[in-house]
């Protein structure tokens, strides 16, 4: 219901909002966001840091304003149908690259992606016959009004997010994801397990890299023009990585989380700091990032994900002792009193309500019980019969234990109800709400053990 729900308000967006600005803005979100999920499939779920994913995001754009010029195509919606065709001529590129760099081990592989973009760039900047150089190359403009300009341009990118997070989804549930996280795991054991290893990293890099030429060549669209600065932007996979390990690097929700607070807090403060003066954006936005890296190392989606049941049950006030009810009516126990009788709720009741009042459940159990204390059980047996353990229910009432039992244990009381307790052996039971708590051996008078 919920990611249903996230669906309907996404597609209703530009909808109720008219101002052009924020739909711009959205349509960066969301591709951003696909490029981190594309990014999360291959770096997240292997471990191995790809900084030249960059070089992919380029090599589409490229393909897309060559297609249009050397076919002579008009803008339009056609130019949205070549997207794949632009995602297929980026994993072409993918496959050799990543046969050559995953040939490697991590550092060395991070510095190779490096290395394999600036080529690009440097190559995008030479070929001027083409790419046109420094000057770039202008895409056709699109034919429909003006009033609606960013409204293909947002759904084109929200199926891109949705089309890439279901790849992600598929992956992470699949044997082929289960291989990849083997290899972020302990790659040699993987490969001692029979995991493909070098199979699986290749086919997550071509994944990875055919999505990010998609996106790449629809902001290209949606710029209109395309040169090396723009394409091959060395900031772009620095940004990719931390929006992915701010959100959760390896989950599947980490880099929607992270691209979707990342890329508005980062136009937000472009557009509200970078006049005051040079840089000054930046600096607030790098220090934000330290903060929050600070507060949760593993990410918002992980550390929300561990913390939640912890908070969930503080405002609940769940009971630090687990409640096991002895279905049995076949196990002698006798009832806990100061001196060996009955002892009356009221008296119990008034010591219980101090030790409520302090929060600490533990001190109704005064006392460790001494041999002395102890009854002697000569009429019951030395043999339990297993038993199944169950969950208690909250106000049931337990079973009642044979009438001729009479033994007690001095000062012993419900942390619950405040009832004595009844005992057989080391297992004390509370008539009233079945709690059963079990005495250690080393805690055991000798004549117990």
């Amino acid at each position: 219901m919920g990611l249903l729900v996230a669906i309907a308000l996404s597609i209703a967006f530009p909808l109720v909002v008219e101002d052009s600005t924020v739909t711009s803005i959205a349509v960066y979100t969301l591709s951003f966001t696909a490029t981190a999920v594309a990014w999360n499939i291959f770096s997240g779920y292997t471990g191995y840091i790809s900084l030249g994913h960059a070089a992919f995001y380029g090599v589409g754009g490229y393909t897309l304003a060559i297609i249009c010029r050397d076919w002579n195509i008009q803008g339009g919606i056609t130019l949205f149908l070549l997207l794949p065709l632009t995602g297929l001529v980026a994993g072409a590129f993918a496959l050799p690259l990543g046969w050559i760099a995953l040939r490697t081990q991590r550092h060395i592989f991070m510095v190779i992606t490096i290395s394999i973009f600036f080529i690009f760039q440097l190559l995008a900047y030479n070929l001027t016959s083409i790419t046109g150089g420094s000057s770039g190359m202008y895409l056709p403009l699109p034919q429909w009004s003006s009033d609606l300009f960013n409204l293909p341009f947002y759904y084109v990118a929200l199926v891109l997010l949705l089309l890439v997070t279901l790849v992600s989804w598929w992956v992470r549930h699949s044997k082929f994801g289960l291989g990849l996280l083997a290899i972020r795991d302990d790659e040699d054991r993987a490969l001692g397990l029979g995991v493909k290893t070098k199979a699986f990293k290749l086919g997550a890099y071509v994944i990875s890299a055919f999505f990010i030429g998609m996106v790449g060549a629809m902001v290209t669209y949606y710029a209109g023009l395309i040169n090396p600065a723009f394409a091959f932007d060395p900031t772009f996979d620095v940004t990719v990585a931390v929006t992915t390990f701010l959100g959760g690097a390896g989950t599947l929700l980490g880099p929607i989380v992270g691209g979707l607070l990342l890329q508005p807090l980062q136009t937000y403060l472009t557009i509200q700091y970078s006049s005051v003066a040079s840089g000054l954006n930046l600096v607030l936005f790098g220090g934000i990032l330290l903060a929050i890296i600070l507060v949760l190392p593993e990410g918002i989606v992980p550390t929300l994900s561990r913390r939640w049941p912890a908070w969930i049950a503080s405002r609940k006030k769940r009971k630090t002792l687990e409640v096991l009810s002895l279905v049995s009516n076949d196990v002698p126990i006798a009832v806990s009193s100061d001196a060996g009788v009955p002892v009356s709720r009221n008296t119990t009741a008034e010591r219980a309500v101090i030790v409520r009042q302090h929060h600490q459940l533990a001190l109704s159990i005064p006392r460790r019980p001494t041999t002395a204390e102890l009854p002697a059980l000569r009429e019951t047996t030395p043999k339990i019969k297993a038993q199944r353990l169950v969950p208690a229910a909250q106000n049931a009432p337990a079973p009642t234990p044979p009438g001729e039992v009479t033994a007690a244990l001095s000062g012993w009381f419900c942390p619950r109800c405040t009832v004595p307790l009844w005992f057989k052996d080391d297992t004390h039971f509370c008539t009233q709400c079945g709690l059963t708590l079990s005495l250690p051996k080393r805690e055991r008078p000798s004549s117990l053990r």
